[in-house]
């Protein structure tokens, strides 16, 4: 506002100049003309947050604001009138008078007033958008803390299986697998969004868990190989679907449960045939497709699609482009 006055102070000498204004004259009007205006700005502020924004007492707002307009637009009219050389005349009409007090601040206050409020406004929207941001960032923390134990619970449950039974190399070649994944995720737990290159990767590791834990019971199968660098997916989102397939699908015998992830231009395909448990099934601790989903909507304007027939199930990943 420092430099809103500033140029009224400069307007206001350069016109009292062309109008041939007295040297009393222009430093009395100045100094008027920025002292009614830093008064009708304070109660202006004033009455619009008292009335408008906390009581919401409209009636009340338009008359004191009437009121307030009018005192100080006659007592700047009287400050004109005795400071004019040579003097004017004083007309008594109410209608003249009221005119003339009312043009006095209602030009001079709208425009000061118009700037600090689109301002505060300005200011309200980009603190309305980091709030928003910090909300979705601590749900995305929340939501990665409920996948993490999740598949940690599946993980140990896998070694405890295998340990009894397998050769050592076979349970150091599995451990070790399980570690890089481990490493994999402690390095990436903070991130949001995953390329899809790593993503793939990460899958590998939990191929060969799975298909040392179940032996031939479940079998991936990775398609189209060759992909756009540049896509991404939320942090975990493949392996969710995965965990999925495991948790809710067990094979019948002499079958597989067979799963195709088949990558495309702008999603990723995962389909499975169904075996005697119901991939519909939603585990107890929410961490399955739910969560997935809100991520996505989290993240983006994208969600899952998810198809499903009486012998397949598939879920339709989109992928993400990142904005620099």
């Amino acid at each position: 506002m420092r430099f809103y006055f500033g140029v009224s102070a400069l307007w206001l000498l350069f016109r009292y100049d062309v109008e041939e204004y007295g040297q009393f004259q222009m430093i009395t009007g100045v100094i008027g003309a920025l002292v009614k205006t830093g008064i009708l700005l304070f109660v202006m502020i004033g009455l619009i947050q008292k009335y408008l924004a906390l009581k919401k007492n409209y009636l009340l707002f338009f008359v004191l604001t009437f009121i307030g307009l009018g005192f100080v637009g006659f007592l700047d009219l009287l400050r004109d009138y005795y400071t004019a050389d040579p003097k004017w005349e004083w007309n008594s009409s109410f209608g003249v008078i009221t005119v003339d007090i009312f043009y006095r601040t209602i030009p001079d206050v709208a425009l000061p007033l118009g700037l600090i409020l689109g301002k505060k406004y300005y200011e309200d929207q980009i603190k309305n958008i980091q709030i928003a941001n910090a909300n979705k960032e601590l749900e995305l923390k929340v939501l990665r803390s409920q996948y993490d134990p999740h598949f940690l619970y599946n993980s140990l449950n896998t070694i405890d299986a295998i340990i009894d039974y397998s050769p050592k190399h076979k349970v150091k070649e599995y451990v070790s697998h399980l570690a890089a994944l481990y490493r994999y995720l402690i390095q990436h737990r903070n991130m949001d969004v995953i390329s899809l290159e790593e993503e793939l990767r990460l899958a590998k590791h939990y191929f060969y868990l799975i298909r040392t834990r179940f032996e031939g019971d479940y079998e991936f199968i990775l398609r189209n190989r060759m992909f756009k660098k540049e896509k991404y997916l939320p942090n975990g989102a493949l392996l969710t679907i995965l965990e999925n397939v495991v948790t809710h699908n067990k094979a019948i015998e002499n079958s597989t449960i067979a799963t195709q992830i088949e990558v495309l231009n702008d999603h990723i395909l995962i389909c499975n045939n169904k075996g005697s448990i119901n991939l519909k099934k939603v585990a107890s601790s929410g961490t399955g497709l739910d969560n997935l989903n809100k991520r996505y909507h989290l993240l983006s304007e994208k969600q899952l699609e998810i198809r499903e027939s009486d012998k397949t199930f598939s879920v339709m990943l989109p992928l993400l482009d990142l904005v620099h």
